[in-house]
C-alpha cells in the first residue's frame, strides 16, 4: 500500500470528527437492527503497527461509543449494552490482555487489508468469524473497519471445548462465565455476513469520501493564505516604493491582502544582539534572524489592518491602521500593539528590539515619508517603544549632512542614523519625474562624493571604482526611489566597512612606528609627548589608538621596555640597584624596586643573583589580550618632555 502523509490542519480534524457523529448514528441503527451488531473503526498510525499496550490503541471509534454518547442513562428507550460483544470482552480481560488474544488475529488482518486493500472475513484463535474493512482515501490508508465476532454454526460443548484449550493459561478469565457467554455469541449465515460486508463498504467509502472532502478545503485554504502572503508582500513593496498608481486597484489589493483600510501608520522593529546559542524553555534553540522576522510577519498577519515585511535583516517594516475614539486613545492602542510585537520577539528569542511609531498619515504616498519617520523615531529615542516628534523645520542642506555622514564614517559610530537623516532629505517630496531625477542626481553626487573622501584616507581605489559603478547603476536604473536609496545605503555600508580596514591598518603602523621609536631611542628618557609628537597625533589620541591595537597603555608599554632595560642592566656587577634605576629613567630606587617586583615577581637584588630562575617579561605588542588591562596611572610617565628626570 502506498504511504501518505495527512495534511490537515487541527480546525479540519476537529471538522472530520463532527462527520463521524454520522457514523456513529449509523452503528446504532445496526446495533438495533443487525444480527451483526459491534463495529470497531481503529485508526492507523503512520509507520507503527498495533500495539495494545500504548494508548494510541484506544484511538478508535466504536459501538460502544455510539451507545453511551447517543443513548445516555436514563432516556426512554435506552439500551446502553451489546451482548455480542460480551464473549469478546471476558476473553481479552475488556482490553487489558487483548495483545495476548485477540490481537494474535486482528493485527495480520489488518496488515493483509493495508498490503492488498482488500475486505477481509477470517476467523479468530477462538473460532469466531470477523470482518476487516480497509479505508482508504486516494492511497492513503486511514484505519481498519472491524467486525463480526459471530459464529456461522450454533455453539456446541465441543466448540467451547476448543476454546477453552485455546485459552489454557489465561487466568484472568472466568471460564464459568466464558461458557456461559459462549452460548449467547450471535449465530448468523453467510448471506448476513456477506451483507454486512457490503454494509461496512459503505461505510469505508463514506469515512473516505469525508476526508477527501476535507483534504481539498485544506488545500483550498493553503492556496489561498499562499496567494494572501504574496498579495502581502506586493502590497508592502508599492507602499515602501511610494509609485501607488490607480487608487481603486490599491483598494483592491489591500482588500486582496486581508485588509479592511489601506494602513496609515508605520511602525520599524529593529531586532540587535540576536543570541542563537541560548536555549529557550519548551522551544529548542532561539530562530534565526530570518526566521524570527517570518515570525514577526505572520504574527503581524493576526493583527487587524496591519502587515509587514522585512526591509534588510533585523529591520521589519509594518504597516497598520485602527480607528480609535481620540488622540490619547490612539497612542494607548499603538503603545499596545508594539508591546504584543515585541513581547512575541521576546518569547522566541534573545534578543535586544524596539519599535518606532510614524505619525497618521491619511494619503498613501506619504507612506514612504512615515516610514522614515519611524526609522528617525529610532534614533532619537532609547525607549523600546519610541514615538515620531517632528521638531521645528529646520532647511539643511544635502552637503551638510554628507559632511556629517563622512565623519561618522570616519569615526565609525552614528553612521546609521546620519544615513536615514541623508536619505530623508533626498527622497523625493511626489513621484514627479524632475523629483525623481532630482533625487538620483543627489545620491549620484553622493556616491562619487564618499568615493573620493574614502580614496583620500587609503581606501583601495580598485575596490571603490567597482562598488561605485555598481552603485550609480543601481541608482539610475532601479524601478523605485526606495530601491534608489537602498543602493546608495548598499555602497556607504560598504564605504563604511573598507574605512573601518583601512583606519585599522593605520593604527597598526602607528603602533609599529612607536615602537621603532622607543627601539632607536631608548625607553629611558623618551616620554609620551615625545612620541605623539613624532607622529603628529595628540597624547590622548596616540593613547587611545595604542591601547586599542597593543591591548595594553602606552604607559604600560614604556614600563615593560624600562623594565627590560633594567634586568638587562642588572646583569652589570658593576652597577648598584640606584644605578641602574637612574640609568633605566626611574625616579627613585624606591618607586623601581617597587614596579620591577610587580611585573617580574622578585625583587631587583634576587633577579641580580639569580637571573635564570626568573621568566622573561616579554612584551607582545599585535598578540592576544591580556588577562586584565590596568588603568592606573604609573608616575614618571608624564606627557611633558623629560618628565622622568623631574621627579
Amino acid at each position: 500500500m502506498k504511504k501518505h502523509q495527512s495534511f490537515l490542519s487541527g480546525a479540519l480534524k476537529r471538522e472530520f470528527q463532527k462527520d463521524l457523529e454520522l457514523f456513529k448514528h449509523f452503528l446504532l441503527l445496526l446495533n438495533n437492527t443487525s444480527p451483526i451488531r459491534n463495529v470497531e473503526l481503529m485508526w492507523h498510525e503512520e509507520d507503527e503497527e498495533l500495539d495494545p499496550l500504548k494508548a494510541k490503541f484506544k484511538s478508535r471509534v466504536g459501538t460502544g461509543d455510539a451507545l453511551v454518547q447517543l443513548q445516555p442513562a436514563g432516556s426512554p428507550g435506552a439500551n446502553r449494552n451489546s451482548p455480542s460483544t460480551l464473549f469478546c470482552d471476558l476473553v481479552h480481560g475488556f482490553g487489558a490482555h487483548e495483545e495476548e488474544t485477540c490481537a494474535r488475529s486482528d493485527v495480520p488482518a489488518k496488515q493483509r487489508c493495508r498490503a492488498t486493500g482488500c475486505t477481509q472475513v477470517y476467523g479468530c484463535h477462538v473460532g469466531l468469524t470477523d470482518i476487516a474493512v480497509p479505508v482508504i482515501c486516494d492511497g492513503q490508508y486511514l484505519g481498519t473497519l472491524f467486525s463480526g465476532q459471530v459464529l456461522t454454526t450454533p455453539p456446541t460443548p465441543e466448540g467451547f471445548r476448543l476454546v477453552r484449550q485455546t485459552l489454557a493459561g489465561q487466568s484472568h478469565i472466568n471460564l464459568t462465565s466464558l461458557e456461559s457467554a459462549y452460548y449467547q455469541v450471535p449465530v448468523v449465515d453467510q448471506a448476513q455476513v456477506s451483507d454486512m460486508v457490503r454494509i461496512l463498504e459503505l461505510m469505508a467509502r463514506y469515512i473516505s469520501n469525508s476526508w477527501k472532502r476535507l483534504q481539498l478545503i485544506s488545500e483550498f485554504q493553503r492556496k489561498h493564505d499562499r496567494d494572501m502572503s504574496l498579495d502581502r508582500k506586493e502590497l508592502a513593496s508599492i507602499l515602501l516604493s511610494g509609485e501607488l498608481g490607480d487608487l481603486q486597484e490599491l483598494k483592491s489589493l489591500a482588500y486582496s491582502a486581508g485588509l479592511h483600510r489601506i494602513p496609515e501608520r508605520v511602525m520599524v522593529l529593529q531586532i540587535e544582539n540576536l543570541r542563537s546559542d541560548v536555549p529557550r524553555r519548551g522551544a529548542g534553540f532561539a530562530p534565526t534572524l530570518n526566521r524570527l522576522s517570518h515570525l514577526v510577519e505572520d504574527f503581524c498577519q493576526s493583527l487587524p489592518d496591519s502587515l509587514a515585511t522585512v526591509v534588510r535583516p533585523g529591520e521589519i517594516c509594518i504597516f497598520t491602521s485602527h480607528e480609535a475614539r481620540n488622540r490619547s486613545h490612539n497612542r494607548i492602542s499603538l503603545e499596545e500593539i508594539a508591546e504584543s510585537i515585541l513581547a512575541k520577539v521576546r518569547s522566541h528569542a534573545t534578543a535586544s528590539a524596539r519599535i518606532g511609531v510614524s505619525e497618521e498619515h491619511r494619503q498613501p504616498t506619504e507612506l514612504l515619508k512615515a516610514y522614515q519617520e519611524a526609522c528617525a523615531a529610532l534614533d532619537s529615542g532609547g525607549a523600546a517603544v519610541s514615538f515620531f516628534s517632528d521638531p521645528k523645520p529646520v532647511k539643511v542642506q544635502p552637503s551638510e549632512v554628507m559632511a556629517r555622514l563622512v565623519k561618522a564614517i570616519r569615526h565609525g559610530s552614528g553612521v546609521s542614523s546620519m544615513m536615514r537623516e541623508f536619505l530623508a532629505l533626498v527622497m523625493p517630496a511626489d513621484h514627479s519625474p524632475g523629483e525623481i531625477q532630482q533625487s538620483r542626481a543627489l545620491l549620484t553626487w553622493a556616491i562619487e562624493h564618499l568615493a573620493l573622501e574614502s580614496a583620500s584616507i587609503g581606501v583601495e581605489p580598485t575596490r571603490i571604482r567597482s562598488a561605485k559603478e555598481k552603485a550609480i547603476g543601481g541608482v539610475l536604473h532601479s524601478p523605485t526611489a526606495f530601491a534608489a536609496c537602498e543602493a546608495f545605503r548598499q555602497f556607504a555600508d560598504f564605504i563604511s566597512q573598507q574605512t573601518a580596514s583601512a583606519f585599522s591598518q593605520r593604527e597598526q603602523k602607528i603602533v609599529l612606528a612607536i615602537s621603532q621609536l622607543v627601539e632607536e631611542q631608548g625607553a629611558a628618557r623618551i616620554t609620551i609627548q615625545q612620541l605623539a609628537d613624532s607622529v603628529h597625533l595628540s597624547c590622548g589620541h596616540l593613547s587611545r589608538v595604542f591601547r586599542r591595537t597593543a591591548h595594553m597603555t602606552l604607559e604600560q608599554f614604556l614600563i615593560r621596555q624600562r623594565v627590560e632595560l633594567a634586568k638587562r642592566a642588572l646583569l652589570d656587577p658593576r652597577l648598584n640597584v640606584a644605578e641602574v634605576a637612574e640609568r633605566c629613567g626611574f625616579c627613585n630606587p624606591a618607586y623601581f624596586a617597587s614596579v620591577f617586583k610587580k611585573y617580574v615577581k622578585c625583587t631587583p637584588r634576587e633577579f641580580a643573583s639569580q637571573p635564570q630562575r626568573w621568566e622573561p617579561l616579554g612584551t607582545p605588542l599585535l598578540g592576544s589580550k591580556p588577562a586584565a588591562v590596568s588603568s592606573t596611572r604609573v608616575p614618571g610617565l608624564d606627557t611633558r618632555p623629560d618628565s622622568a628626570t623631574q621627579h
